[in-house]
């Protein structure tokens, strides 16, 4: 009988240990990733360096090119629409800026969390074609 109530808190101990060890994996797998909290409290963790919101802005700028719809965005753009915080969320992905590229209207984006296309063209408007600039 006595080594069961030895075995109990060697058990107990292993199981603590796991735990610790899991939280340390987690936690190396988030050290490169930025995150923003968002509206139901949970968190959303994302890859600051990653292209994926920079191709997507090149594909929708190839969309409009050829009067196309934008494609869908990722994953990133529709967390930033359901951040607590729309405009510190946006400009953790953009920390300088748009400079442009950005293919959405940022306030309607900020205020209503609303993903509005945008054109990307100065002086055209969605869905109007773009003069040819091949001569």
């Amino acid at each position: 009988m006595g080594a069961c109530r030895k075995a109990r808190p060697r058990a107990r101990e292993r199981l603590i240990s796991l735990r610790t060890w899991i939280k340390r994996l987690e936690h190396g797998a988030r050290e490169d990733l930025a995150s923003f909290v968002l509206e139901d409290g949970s968190r959303y963790y994302f890859n600051p360096e990653s292209g994926e919101c920079f191709l997507h802005s090149m594909d929708c700028l190839r969309a409009q090119g050829e009067c196309e719809p934008f494609p869908e965005p990722p994953e990133t753009l529709k967390a930033i629409a359901r951040a607590r915080d729309r405009r510190a969320a946006l400009n953790q992905l953009y920390p300088n800026g748009t400079f442009g590229i950005f293919p959405y209207e940022p306030e309607a984006l900020v205020e209503r969390g609303e993903l509005v296309p945008r054109s990307m063209v100065e002086g055209c408007e969605l869905g109007e074609p773009l003069p040819d600039l091949s001569e």
